[in-house]
């Protein structure tokens, strides 16, 4: 990692998680997604070698075009984790969508007004924090079964996207709620 580059705890965190579902270098032809590296993908930055792309330079692409584009680090932290690793596995407005579903308010995959009061709203309360959690992780599996169903050549990786799903609530639960180390 870059130690020239400070970033804040709870992105590295999330970043970390991030890079341990996404791995290395992949470009499976049968994978809709096409060519990534540390899930950094070719169709989002065209003018890249994605092969020769490094860690710190995926790290730094994370923290500018996902982790603060997206304001993650301005949420709840269990929002802007699951925020975060949704906007890394899908279109950036799909993956609002599913928050704006989960919290009830209008549906146009922009973060605004709306959307930002109703997660404030109750960032404080734990509880309504992981029924929100858990909605919206509903609502990216209900996704990825579409997916499935309308492309069935996909279907193929719908079990290693729903552990995805898994294994993110779990570092929530561990790392972001509770803080563990």
């Amino acid at each position: 990692m870059d130690t020239n580059k400070t970033y804040p705890e709870l992105f590295l965190k999330a970043v970390n998680h991030v890079l341990k579902i996404e791995g290395g270098y992949v470009d499976d032809p049968n994978d809709a997604g096409g060519e990534t590296n540390y899930g950094i993908s070719k169709r989002q930055y065209p003018h890249l070698n994605i092969r020769l792309l490094t860690l710190d330079d995926a790290i730094a692409l994370y923290f500018r075009d996902y982790w603060q584009a997206y304001g993650c680090g301005d949420l709840p932290p269990v929002i802007g984790c699951f925020l975060f690793d949704s906007v890394v596995n899908h279109r950036p407005k799909t993956a609002i969508k599913f928050l704006q579903c989960a919290y009830r308010v209008e549906v146009d995959g922009v973060i605004g007004d709306e959307t930002l009061g109703a997660i404030r709203r109750f960032a404080n309360n734990e509880d309504y924090l992981t029924n929100k959690l858990t909605l919206s992780l509903a609502y990216r599996a209900d996704f990825y079964h579409d997916l499935a169903v309308e492309n069935p050549s996909q279907e193929r990786f719908i079990m290693g996207w729903m552990r995805r799903l898994f294994v993110l609530q779990q570092f929530i639960n561990t790392e972001v709620t509770h803080g563990a180390d």
